[in-house]
């Protein structure tokens, strides 16, 4: 809630001059001087008022008021009780109790019109100094962050002009972009745990930046850094490593214990080559960019510029390519090794040929993610596939079923098993037609959610496969309790089992676990003969590779199955 005091605060507190009170006084054809010395307040009046703890200072004021004996020690009681009738109606007074206290001041006079004069000309006060604090309240609520009190986006770009106003010529004018992540463990915040963790990494912003340095608060756990008329660029760099030693600590918010780590991106430029939004600009784009690649501290600078500019070029050309139906799924077999059948494909992506755009399929996958077009990607993907599984089941009369890869971030999204139940019912194949992959550690980041949804997948009846198995940093004991089906044995330990003994024991070791725990086995990365020899030895149920054939299209695809068979 803004209070007076947070007003008072920004040296905004509302005044009233002494020119003011005369003039209105006048207006209200009131003798300034029978008023000062006149003025007294109707104690019985007073008494009759309801109480209201609220109103407990503005009543205490009006008992002790006195008569003044001055224009400025009248403008000086005025301004006094502006503020404590301001107060009581920011905590929640009403506008009519405080009137009615108002109403208890009289002018002790023979006729009674002085005393009605003076109560319009009280009351105008009144009415005017509440529509000066609306004002202001309006105008910290747009310029000012309510958790934090620090100025807000709205005000950098003007503090960034008055900060170079008073830099020295060949002094740097910065900025810091910071944003704070939080460690993956951390529970998802209330909203006052969020607002308590936004305040307590301001005040450690506070406290390790330059006393003369300017901190505004861009949004939740972001914040821009205004640095001025300092001769160095070393300055920056130890002022971010000071920042990051800073946040090394735990946080505590609401008995948690938080760990947040700044990513910070960095601009500086002499005066007076100092453009203000460019300035913030280069920042927030060395922000962006430390936080894509992981790096905790990044200075803008012309080889960055270069850099996210193809960046963008590539982003532009990815989201182009989808938009204009320029991405295809190849397919490649998965084939059973008690009988040498295929009895499946998995779904790889693919830049279509008439695209004549060559990008790795995992950057493609990210890209769409980072411009907001993932869930798209993924309804294109699960109706691909079961316009495909159609294919294979009515047209070309060919029991098969399709592998899809799951992004991670779909184990979020409640829509999912309904995605997927809409799609398989408008081409009419079933769940058993479709096998889920999802990444290991995408998988293993379990809570209520991602357990809920890959619970209702099974439920369901489509089956699920744990993709590059091995890879990542998997947790046994929750790999024995989620319901995958099937362990595809990353191809990175398979392919050299011919050379390495190491991964030999390897595949061999996460084969024997998969099978300890009743789990379908895919080798994927099978090269050649001598591989698929020692495969065969290791109780693994089904393999995938260049052996057996390179991803296809899909009417490539149909005409080798048939071929085969």
């Amino acid at each position: 809630m803004i209070t007076p005091s947070s007003l008072v605060a920004k040296n905004k507190v509302i005044e009233i001059s002494e020119a003011l009170i005369l003039n209105k006084l006048t207006n209200y054809q009131l003798e300034p001087l029978r008023v000062f010395s006149k003025l007294t307040v109707n104690a019985t009046q007073l008494s009759t008022l309801e109480e209201n703890p609220i109103l407990s200072k503005l009543q205490a004021k009006l008992k002790t008021w006195q008569p003044s004996d001055s224009v400025s020690a009248f403008t000086q009681n005025i301004n006094q009780l502006i503020f404590i009738w301001l107060d009581a109606l920011q905590q929640g007074a009403s506008l009519q109790e405080v009137i009615n206290a108002l109403r208890c001041f009289q002018i002790k006079s023979f006729t009674i019109s002085s005393t009605a004069k003076f109560h319009c000309f009280i009351l105008d006060l009144l009415a005017e100094t509440s529509l000066q604090q609306q004002d202001l309240v309006l105008n910290y609520l747009l310029n000012y962050d309510a958790d934090t009190q620090l100025p807000n986006a709205n005000q950098i770009l003007s503090n960034i002009e008055r900060a170079v106003s008073i830099t020295q010529i060949n002094q740097y004018v910065g900025i810091f972009s910071i944003q704070l992540q939080l460690s993956k463990n951390n529970p998802i915040f209330s909203i006052s745990a969020t607002a308590s963790l936004n305040k307590t990494i301001a005040e450690l912003l506070q406290t390790n930046m330059p006393s003369e340095s300017q901190i505004h608060a861009n949004g939740n756990l972001q914040f821009d850094v205004l640095l001025a008329n300092f001769g160095s660029e070393i300055k920056v760099n130890l002022l971010a490593a000071k920042l990051q030693r800073a946040f090394e600590q735990m946080l505590n918010v609401e008995n948690l214990s938080v760990l947040a780590t700044p990513y910070i991106g960095c601009a500086y430029a002499l005066k007076p080559d100092v453009q203000s939004e460019d300035l913030l600009a280069s920042a927030r784009l060395a922000l962006e960019s430390a936080l894509n690649t992981q790096q905790s501290f990044l200075v803008y600078s012309d080889a960055l510029k270069a850099q996210l500019s193809e960046q963008n070029e590539l982003e532009n050309k990815v989201l182009e390519t989808f938009s204009n139906d320029g991405l295809t799924l190849f397919l490649q077999p998965v084939v059973n090794l008690k009988d040498a059948k295929c009895v499946g494909a998995e779904l790889l992506l693919r830049v279509a040929e008439q695209s004549k755009f060559s990008i790795y399929p995992g950057l493609i996958v990210e890209i769409l993610n980072k411009v907001g077009r993932g869930q798209l990607f993924t309804r294109w993907l699960i109706n691909s596939a079961c316009r495909f599984a159609a294919e294979l089941k009515y047209e070309h009369q060919l029991k098969l079923y399709l592998t899809i890869n799951l992004r991670a971030e779909d184990l979020y999204d409640f829509e999912l098993p309904h995605m997927l139940l809409q799609s398989a019912a408008l081409w009419k194949i079933s769940p058993n037609d479709l096998v889920l992959e999802v990444t290991e550690n995408g998988v293993l980041e379990l809570n209520e959610t991602t357990n809920s949804i890959i619970e209702e997948l099974a439920k369901n009846g489509f089956k699920l496969a744990l993709d590059d198995f091995g890879t990542g940093f998997s947790s046994l004991s929750r790999l024995r309790n989620i319901p995958i089906d099937i362990i595809k044995i990353d191809q990175s330990f398979v392919r050299d089992i011919t050379h390495s003994k190491n991964d030999y024991e390897i595949v061999k070791s996460i084969a024997a676990l998969a099978n300890s725990l009743g789990k379908e086995v895919i080798a994927e990365g099978v090269e050649d003969q001598k591989c698929l020899d020692l495969i065969h030895k290791m109780k693994i149920h089904k393999c995938q590779g260049y052996y057996f054939a390179k991803p296809m299209p899909f009417d490539e695809f149909v005409a080798w199955e048939k071929k085969r068979r």
